[in-house]
């Protein structure tokens, strides 16, 4: 699949994934980070409305990505006021033992950890960069591979949602998988 059909699937994915949760959730949703346009086949300077190629994600501007590092080893996501691990910690693992693991943390004075949903874990995917598409000034030693979200696939049991941090593309994979997980909690408000 060429770069940018792959590109364009991946920002509709998060366009449908941003209004599904800006319905549920009541916080602001950050810009995917996005900030070069293309033809068909390279990038190019940003057409003026009525040009082919017009409307592309670099040409809407929305809440900027933006993170405090709490100093603690977490960090607090200031559009979604949800708090991550700053980094994970190294070890690839199965589904059920990345949400295990998640649910068991202590760390950094809080017990109340989770694995985040496909859509969480999706928010803090930054478009603008790849190999790792995160910004690594906050989550540092991010891996560009796979992370593990606690959203199942509805169609198996046996299958989970990830996201793939080398490009930020969501996709799914068997539940005996070895993935690494970045845990979550609802931040203070």
């Amino acid at each position: 699949m060429r770069k940018t059909t792959r590109m364009f699937i991946t920002v509709m994915l998060l366009v449908l994934c941003c209004m599904t949760l800006a319905l549920a959730e009541d916080y602001k949703l950050p810009d995917t980070g996005i900030e070069k346009c293309y033809d068909n086949n390279v990038e190019i300077p940003c057409p003026e409305q009525g040009q082919p190629f017009y409307g592309q994600d670099a040409q809407y501007h929305g809440n900027k990505m933006a993170y405090q590092d709490n100093g603690d080893g977490t960090v607090t996501d200031l559009n979604t006021r949800l708090m991550w691990q700053q980094s994970d910690d190294g070890v690839q693992r199965e589904w059920q033992a990345a949400c295990d693991y998640c649910s068991n943390l202590v760390f950094a004075g809080y017990s109340d950890w989770r694995i985040p949903t496909r859509r969480e874990l999706f928010s803090i995917v930054d478009l603008g960069r790849y190999d790792p598409a995160i910004n690594t000034d906050y989550f540092i030693n991010a891996k560009s591979d796979w992370y593990w979200s606690g959203s199942s696939y509805a169609n198996h049991s046996d299958v989970a949602w990830g996201v793939n941090f080398y490009d930020g593309y969501v996709g799914w994979g068997s539940k005996t998988y070895g993935n690494y997980v970045r845990c979550v909690r609802s931040g203070p408000y």
